[in-house]
């Protein structure tokens, strides 16, 4: 009888999960997947894209500028999406490790065009965003084991 108790007693012990991090992961799940999705796209079809955008003589000068950053730079926007989606897949799973692969690979999109693309400017906003995601899954570290 005690090991049932015991047993019931672990389940509802079970960390839940805050809604705030359950939110901030849906929206890691949507952006980095999305984001490692498309990376991926360009970067196993690059020569082929770069064929339509000209083809189609579309004036996008920051589409053209991203493009200068060659295959590479898409294959490692690719890996690092998915690093930053593995992270958020173990935060939902509330493990600490996830926030450490998250924040990694965030400071490496952050610096990846400009370590790439040379005219390329650095982006304010993606760092305020980036930050602010940043800490707000930091503040579920004490959730996370």
């Amino acid at each position: 009888m005690d090991s049932i108790e015991n047993n019931q007693a672990g389940k509802s012990e079970r960390k839940k999960r805050p809604e705030l991090l359950t939110f901030l992961c849906i929206l890691t799940f949507i952006g980095s997947g999305l984001s490692a999705f498309a990376f991926f796209s360009v970067y196993i079809s690059y020569d082929e894209f770069i064929s339509s955008v000209d083809e189609l003589n579309l004036d996008f000068p920051e589409l053209k500028m991203i493009l200068t950053g060659g295959k590479r730079f898409f294959l490692t926007g690719f890996i690092l999406y998915t690093i930053s989606l593995y992270g958020a897949i173990k935060m939902w799973n509330l493990k600490k490790m996830g926030f450490h692969f998250y924040v990694g690979a965030q400071v490496f999109l952050l610096l990846l065009p400009n370590a790439m693309i040379s005219s390329y400017q650095f982006s304010v906003i993606g760092l305020l965003v980036t930050v602010a995601f940043i800490i707000a899954y930091a503040t579920h570290l004490k959730f996370m084991n």
